[in-house]
């Protein structure tokens, strides 16, 4: 059998108030990439004062927007090829985080700057990053995984419409991870429900979609129990210490299992609902997934049904194991708020229609699935998402 890597960050450091660790971080000169949000809640200013308090040097960009697009990297890059830190932190949900990740490569590698997409796709994996500095990456919402993954997605604005970028390199993975439940005690009700129903895509995905290990396996079904436990109740009460750190821990966890077996057509969906309708990666992660079993069920039937056992349900075989699985995904859904079809997000008929086939398109090209799915499946996917119906397993 071929051998295996699993990859994860040097230390991770969670609980609640963990952010004080980062006073033990090795740095004289540090930038921080974030959000505008970061700076309204003070977060921000409590890195600074850490930072400050250990005679450590600052500066800081909070630009960041919602998938956020490589003129942005770019603009960023320029303060921080002026300050020269030998440390970078990314700050926020998982666009501030996978855009420090996109600036520290560049930083890294300036003559990247330079090229175009495709290339610089090809490139960044044989780049050499940690020659001037290292990454931490301090998660304030309960879902993207961000901070332990190999990942970052960019947008490209030049296409029409825009289109997701996933970089992907094994040297993308933060040095540290600092997983503190607090930062994402701000939440509402609704983000909570979007950024938890990603994480549960992402360890559903490592476990179901491709090659995974008995480390990804035990890893993932954690994530998944800890979820349809927790979640619900994060929802419900956000000031429950408890189920935020459960959910914290949980979505970190989750990526942890996704980044080391691998994301399926779920995630190719959702990257691409997003860039075309604007809508939010959890939410769309949320309507998908339903589907997407079923789906799946035509190409890994025993792991569905595997993964139904392991959450404790009875299977008699594995169609009645799937359907269960199902079931239980679509209750989680509604008991935590979230929409069933993307019609019922608001978005036009007549403009999804029309958009349909380009969806799909884009969808294939995303590539994230170890299957292959045909124009075919993928249009009937998004059919079957757009009308909200229950999911039906095909016939066999």
């Amino acid at each position: 059998m071929p051998y295996k890597r699993f990859i994860v960050p040097r230390e991770i450091i969670h609980g609640w108030g963990a952010l004080k660790a980062l006073k033990y971080v090795e740095t004289k000169k540090a930038f921080v990439v974030t959000d505008s949000t970061m700076g309204k809640l003070g977060y921000l200013d409590k890195i600074k004062a850490i930072l400050n308090e250990k005679g450590t040097q600052s500066q800081h960009f909070d630009q960041v927007e919602a998938d956020p697009s490589m003129d942005t990297v770019k603009k960023c890059l320029t303060q921080v090829m002026e300050f020269s830190p030998d440390l970078i932190i990314g700050l926020g949900g998982g666009s501030p985080i996978d855009a420090g990740k996109a600036v520290w490569a560049l930083y890294e590698n300036p003559d990247l700057a330079e090229v175009d997409w495709d290339e610089l796709l090809r490139a960044l994996p044989r780049c050499k990053l940690r020659q001037k500095a290292r990454y931490v990456a301090i998660p304030t919402t309960s879902g993207t995984g961000s901070e332990v993954s190999f990942g970052a997605v960019i947008t490209n604005y030049q296409a029409d419409p825009p289109v997701k970028k996933l970089l992907v390199s094994f040297q993308l993975t933060p040095d540290v991870a600092i997983v503190d439940a607090e930062l994402a005690s701000t939440m509402p009700p609704s983000i909570t429900a979007d950024t938890g129903f990603d994480a549960l895509v992402h360890a559903v995905e490592g476990y179901t979609v491709g090659q995974t290990t008995d480390m990804v396996d035990s890893i993932a079904v954690t994530a998944i129990k800890t979820i349809m436990e927790w979640l619900p109740k994060a929802v419900a009460d956000g000031s429950n210490v408890i189920a935020r750190e459960k959910m914290h821990l949980a979505a970190t966890m989750a990526m942890v299992a996704c980044s080391n077996s691998g994301g399926g057509l779920n995630h190719d969906a959702a990257h691409q609902l997003g860039s075309f309708f604007h809508l939010t990666h959890g939410r769309a992660n949320a309507v998908v997934l339903c589907h997407f079993l079923s789906w799946l069920y035509d190409y890994n039937p025993e792991r569905l049904a595997l993964l139904a056992r392991e959450l404790g349900m009875e299977v008699k075989d594995t169609r009645d194991g799937t359907q269960k699985l199902i079931a239980a995904m679509s209750d989680l859904r509604k008991r935590v708020g979230l929409p069933g079809s993307i019609k019922e997000m608001g978005i036009d008929e007549v403009i999804f229609m029309s958009k349909l086939d380009q969806l799909v398109e884009y969808t294939i090209a995303s590539g994230i699935s170890p299957q292959r799915p045909s124009l075919d499946e993928v249009k009937e996917l998004y059919l079957k998402v757009w009308e909200g119906a229950e999911p039906k397993l095909s016939p066999g």
